[in-house]
This record gives structure tokens, sequence and C-alpha cells, in this order.
């Protein structure tokens, strides 16, 4: 058992180390990935900067920066880039659009931002239409260093997200673009993994969840807070193993922003699933040789136990309950039913020394033997069967019917006992029975048995062959009659 211990520790210990390999290796893969799917996002943004720049310096080279031709110039934007509505706004905030609107954009961050010569990014702003949240890219046009106005385009946020992370880990999980107070900008994914709707707070929508590994919600928001990139492990409350996920956020480097990627944790370590399988089928294989092991050993044992406890318990040569067994059983029994009526028989072989010197003593033992099988196979299972001594048997029937079932029974039994035949002895048995009953004639062995022991008496005295129920009342302390009967039983036999 110390070796299967010992064996099983180091098993475990394998086991759990593989799994937290799996686990770190699998966290590192979802990392990288967003990592560099914002990197990807940074990069297709950078472009549309890069074409509207151009585009603004081609403006800024004519006059009139709102003229047909520059009208006309943008429209194109639709054609070569994913840019949607596209606008040149004056220096007073005059926005005309390429479909021909016209609007006062003064008061935008991102308007007052290029106006100073930066590139800039607007809010998010969600369509009522279709419901997708865009973004406003703006650059300045500039001519001699001089900002003579802004040229901006609109871009779907949404499906940008859903195209950089569209063939991340076979398009499982969903992706999520957050403020830094946890305003969801973006959100795309699979709807079995998600119940998140825009204008919900990041932070608030993962309150009710149980994040893991010694990490907190808070640590979380401080991360947003400083602009840092990091990972957690989370459950449902109830902390059910199936719903665990990966949620992976790294900054975009715009805006404050951060992109998060939520994926099942049983997508994650996919690629790892063989690993799992093979320790799985091992482990099975393992712990069945241990238990066919175990099971044989404890088999063994058992066997040997209940060996040593029948030679104990029984007498050796006829099977029956010893007299030490049968006298516990019998107070056990009366102890457990106390007024309950069982019967009390003491049954010994008439004239049994001239079977042993007439015939021999091995004749003897196969008539011993004969007569319990009797008694065993005539009997209820849980009626007691002992031998107390050379041909002195017990029978205890509990829980009886009464008294005149038990004198029927009896009765039936003297005539079965005449009827056996032994193959080395041509002469048939028979027997003498006393019997009492409990608790009228007793409340334990010694008293049941001295009481039955009287009765046998009576039948010996009686001339043999038949039995005889007591009347004689339960003893008082200091009442010696029934040694007295079995002292004259003895000298009667002898």
């Amino acid at each position: 058992m110390v070796f299967v211990a010992a064996i099983a520790v180091g098993l475990a210990v394998f086991f759990v180390c593989a799994q937290y390999s799996i686990s770190e290796n699998s966290q590192e893969i979802v990392r990288t990935t967003v990592t560099r799917q914002s990197e990807h996002l940074r990069s297709i943004l950078g472009l549309h900067y890069q074409y509207l720049q151009m585009m603004a310096d081609q403006i800024g080279e004519t006059d009139d920066i709102t003229s047909a031709e520059n009208m006309k110039l943008i429209t194109n934007l639709h054609e070569y880039t994913d840019l949607e509505i596209s606008a040149i706004i004056e220096p007073d905030g005059t926005s005309h659009y390429d479909n021909g609107a016209i609007k006062n954009v003064a008061h935008r961050r991102y308007f007052q931002e290029s106006m100073a010569g930066k590139q800039a990014l607007s809010d998010p702003l969600e369509s009522s239409v279709d419901q997708e949240t865009r973004v406003v890219l703006s650059v300045p046009i500039i001519r001699d260093g001089e900002v003579l106005g802004v040229l901006g385009a609109s871009y779907n946020v949404t499906a940008l997200s859903r195209l950089i992370f569209n063939d991340t880990f076979g398009g499982v999980g969903y992706s999520l673009i957050v403020t830094q107070g946890g305003e969801i900008i973006a959100y795309d994914g699979q709807p079995a993994y998600h119940e998140i709707s825009y204008g919900e707070n990041f932070f608030e929508f993962y309150s009710d969840k149980r994040i893991m590994e010694n990490s907190s919600l808070e640590d979380v928001q401080k991360d947003f807070e400083e602009g840092n990139a990091g990972l957690f492990r989370m459950r449902d409350a109830q902390g059910d193993r199936s719903s665990e996920q990966y949620l992976s956020y790294v900054p975009l480097g715009m805006n404050n922003w951060m992109i998060c990627y939520m994926l099942p944790f049983s997508v994650a370590i996919q690629p790892y699933r063989f690993f799992t399988t093979y320790e799985v089928i091992f482990m099975i294989g393992f712990c069945i040789l241990v238990a066919i092991l175990i099971i044989y050993m404890v088999k063994r044992n058992s066997q040997k136990n209940r060996a040593l406890l029948k030679a104990s318990q029984t007498d050796a040569l006829t099977g029956l309950y010893n007299k030490k067994v049968t006298e516990e059983q019998i107070n056990a029994i009366l102890k457990e039913q106390p007024d309950a009526l069982h019967a009390f028989l003491i049954l010994d072989l008439d004239r049994f020394k001239e079977v042993n010197d007439g015939y021999g003593h091995a004749a003897g033992d196969a008539v011993l033997c004969g007569f319990a099988q009797l008694l065993q196979s005539y009997f209820r299972e849980n009626d007691v069967v002992g031998r107390i001594g050379g041909d002195e048997f017990i029978v205890f029937m509990k829980h009886v019917d009464s008294k005149d079932s038990v004198r029927s029974r009896v009765d039936s039994l003297v005539r079965k006992i005449g009827e056996l035949e032994f193959t080395d002895m041509p002469e048939r048995i028979t027997s003498s029975i006393g019997v009492a009953f409990a608790p009228e004639q007793g409340d334990c062995y010694m008293d049941l048995y001295k009481t039955a022991d009287g009765a046998l008496y009576e039948t010996k005295r009686s001339g043999r062959n038949g039995y005889t129920v007591s009347l004689q009342a339960c003893e008082q302390p200091g009442d010696k009659n029934g040694d007295t009967a079995g002292l004259r039983r003895e000298l009667d036999r002898n």
C-alpha cells in the first residue's frame, strides 16, 4: 500500500504540474494573440491616417479647401478604404459632408485637436440605424505650416473588431473595445459567449464573476487606469468549471482605450487536449490495475479472515456454532427482542456411547455430522443451531408464532431423526429433546439451558426418543433445581 501510495502521489504531482504548465502556456498564447491583434488594429488605423493625411495634403494645395473638386475627391475614400462618411471642415467648424450635408462641429474634441495640428480620434458614436459603433478619424489640412481646416472620415469600429478577431481561435469568443473608465465602445463575437450590450460598464458587467488566481476586478481596473496589459481567469459566481473563461486586455494606444478578448478556457487549452486525453487514459488504466491489485489483496485477506472467524465460531466436526458462540448468539437475540416468544431446544443422541463402542469413532463422527446436517436443513436460516459438546446440541427458534407450532415442529423433527440412515451403521438413531420458552422460562441462555435440561431429563426418564416441554417457571436466584436436573441427567447417561 505504501508503494501504491508513493506512485499515486508521484503521478498526482506530475499531472498537477502538467496542468499548471498547460494553463500557463495557454495564457501566454492568449496574451500574445491579443497583443498581436491589437498591433494589427493600430497598424490598420495608422494606414487610414496616412491615406487621410495624403489626401489632406493634396487638398491643402488648393485655394479653396471646400471646392467642388475637393468634395468630389473625398468621395473616393469609400472606394479605396473602409472609411465611410467623410467631410472637409472649415476653421470655424462648418463641416461639409460628401453626401451634401452641412453642420457645425466646432465643439467636437477631434476637430479641436486636429486644428491644433494633430491626428485625432473621436469619442465613439452609436448609430441609431444599425447599432454599430463608429469613430471619426481626423487630420489637419496644412499649407505652409498653417492649418486651413480638417479632413475627417467615420470608421466602423465594430466591423474592425470583427475583422481582426474573426479568424482568432476559430472565431470563438468575443472582443471588446473599452474606455479607461470601463465604458464599452464596441463588442463583437458569438452571442453564446456574452450577453453584453452598448452602454454597459465593463467593471459592472463582470462584477458578479468569480475572478481566480489571486486576482480581483480592482486589479484589472488599476491596469485600465495605468494602461497596462493583463489577463485574468474567471468563472460564474456559482463556481461552475464549464463557465471558466480567459479575458485578456491590452491598450490600444489611442484615447486610452483598451482592447479586450474573452475566450472559453476549454478552447484555449484545445491544442493540449491530446495530452489531457492521454493523461486520463493512463490514469484510468493505472487506477484499474491498482484497483484489481487492491481488490485481490482485500479478497485474499478477507477469505483468510473469514476462515479464521469461522474456525473460531464453529465446531470443527459439524460446522455448527460452537458452545461459546451459541451462547452469545442466543443472549444477543434475547436482549434485542426481550418480549418476543422464542423456543430453546436441547437435543442429545440416545445411547450414543454404544455407537462409538460398537462401530468406532469414525461411525460416531458420521452420525454427529448427519444429525447436524438434518438440524441445519430443518430449521430456519435465522434460527441458532449449535453443538455444545459431545452429542449435545442446542436449537434456538427465534420469534415463533405459538407454543403449539413449536410442539408440532419438534414432533416432526423426532420422526425425521428416526428416518436417518448411515452407511457404516445399520441401526437407526433416536434423540431426546427438552424444550423451554423465553421469556416465560428464562431471559438468558443459562436460565433457558437449565430449564430445557430438566425437560430433557424427563424425556430420558420416559423412555427416550421424544421430547418434553418444560412447565417449570423461570427460576429465582439461588434456585439450584436446574443444576440438580443436569447432574441427574449426566448420571442417567453414564
